[in-house]
């Protein structure tokens, strides 16, 4: 930034900032946000203004407003501010002349206000009124988002169509967007009803999980199943899928507030949900599967009952969903299409609040060979554990929480049944028999110290796969 727009930059923030002395706003100069289309791409933007943690207007400072070109460029960026921080109001100035936006008027147009008027707009703002008819118009964006893009499931076009539906539809005065109103934070949450009706109902008893030696000599050595924190999967390599297709060909759509951004509440829950990945068991001793995830073969592939009486509100086993051959993905069509034409209805975005962590059920067409189930726990103090604590991820280095549950625990939804040796298992004879040993030990050690884990029924096999060396 030329000096000169520098000075004068700080010259409308020291302005506005002597106008909010008396008031709940404060002012950010610069103000650094993480764009939704690129996590490598910083948005500093001129002045943000604030009400608590929530941005109500971003603040566009150019010289020579005067001129339409200067004065185009300086609007274009106030929307594309308002688009980053889902602010209410944008103003772009040169402290001489002011322009003012209001989202709520649902038009492209920037009014020419003076300095006191926008004053009394932001530090008195007129209340959103969100009518019925508003609603009925959002649902009917849905429904008529899921005929075009998911018609064949019934099972979701008859929940929005449902009498209670409109009624979750509200408007988050704070953060200017419409959302689902949900009673509680678990499975059962009516957002988390919606996006698991978009998957369809989850029929298999069997899985599969293919991993390293170590870690199944871990899971028997301290009769333990751990599960790894939600937020460390924010590998860019998968993590960005979601937002990166939802933006595609449409800068103007973000799906979520960065995570430095958001409230330490919401910081919490997002690390109390723990994942676990899973493949059909159709997939069980596959050499694709054995290459990708097996430890090049040299690992093991576990298969699991599943126990769908152990899934509850905090627990849920769900396929991941996959973009077709041409990279087409009708649930984030369906989901775009919602977004997009409510923002264009009423001027306000609608935000997927439980989106944080479906989007980790959603992969690019590349990764359909692995048919992924995925297993999603919210840690709550319902639930049976051994113990909670933190690691710093390998691949990423993020810190990250992670959760024990005893193997096979009677409260647990999946159940280890098979341990079966990898094609290149190092001395896989030897270890065959010696995990069975190992596992007869164990048996004795649950009943002596009355441990909550069974290994009864737990059989060790060998791959038969033998020509890969």
């Amino acid at each position: 930034m030329a000096a000169l727009e520098k000075d004068l930059l700080l010259l409308v923030a020291e302005r506005f900032k002597q106008a909010f002395v008396k008031t709940n706003l404060e002012i950010k100069v610069e103000d650094k946000w993480q764009s939704s289309i690129s996590q490598r791409y910083l948005a500093y933007l001129d002045i943000v203004i604030y009400k608590s943690i929530n941005p109500i207007a971003v603040i566009e400072v150019k010289s020579k407003l005067q001129d339409k070109n200067f004065l185009a460029i300086a609007t274009n960026q106030v929307r594309s501010a308002l688009s980053i921080t889902n602010a209410r109001f944008g103003i772009a100035t040169d402290n001489q002349n002011f322009y003012f936006y209001d989202r709520n008027r649902n038009n492209n147009d920037f009014e020419k206000l003076d300095f006191e008027s926008i004053v009394k707009k932001l530090t008195n703002p007129e209340k959103v009124i969100v009518a019925q008819k508003d609603k009925l118009d959002i649902q009917n964006i849905i429904y008529n988002a899921a005929n075009k893009f998911l018609q064949e499931n019934t099972l979701l076009l008859d929940f929005i169509k449902s009498k209670t539906f409109i009624n979750r539809i509200q408007f988050d005065h704070n953060l200017n967007i419409y959302f689902f109103s949900d009673d509680d934070g678990g499975i059962t949450a009516f957002e988390n009803q919606f996006f698991n009706k978009m998957f369809g109902e989850f029929k298999e008893s069997k899985i599969c999980r293919y991993t390293s030696l170590r870690t199944i000599f871990d899971m028997l050595n301290y009769l333990s199943f751990r599960m790894n924190g939600l937020v460390g999967m924010n590998d860019k390599s998968e993590a960005n899928y979601v937002e990166n297709y939802l933006n595609r060909n449409n800068d103007t759509i973000t799906i979520e507030r960065p995570l430095i951004k958001e409230h330490h509440k919401t910081i919490s829950a997002l690390n109390n949900r723990y994942i676990t990945s899973c493949s059909k068991i159709d997939r069980k001793d596959d050499l694709t599967l054995w290459r990708l995830y097996g430890d090049d073969a040299a690992g093991v592939c576990l298969e699991f009952n599943v126990k769908k009486n152990n899934l509850n509100k905090y627990v849920l086993l769900q396929k991941v969903k996959y973009a077709d051959k041409n990279g087409n993905h009708k649930e984030l069509d369906f989901l775009k299409q919602i977004k997009t034409d409510v923002e264009k209805l009423t001027g306000f975005k609608f935000e997927f609040r439980k989106l944080g962590y479906w989007k980790h059920f959603f992969k690019a067409y590349d990764y359909a060979v692995e048919e992924e189930i995925r297993l999603l726990i919210i840690d709550n103090v319902s639930l049976n554990k051994l113990k909670t604590d933190w690691v710093m991820t390998y691949s990423h280095s993020i810190f990250n929480p992670y959760i024990d549950f005893s193997l096979n625990s009677k409260d647990f939804p999946i159940q280890l049944k098979t341990i079966l040796l990898g094609p290149k298992c190092p001395e896989q004879e030897t270890n065959f028999v010696q995990i069975e040993e190992m596992i007869r030990r164990k048996k004795r050690i649950i009943i002596t110290d009355s441990k909550d884990s069974n290994l009864t029924n737990l059989k060790v096999e060998l791959s038969k796969i033998k020509h890969y060396r």
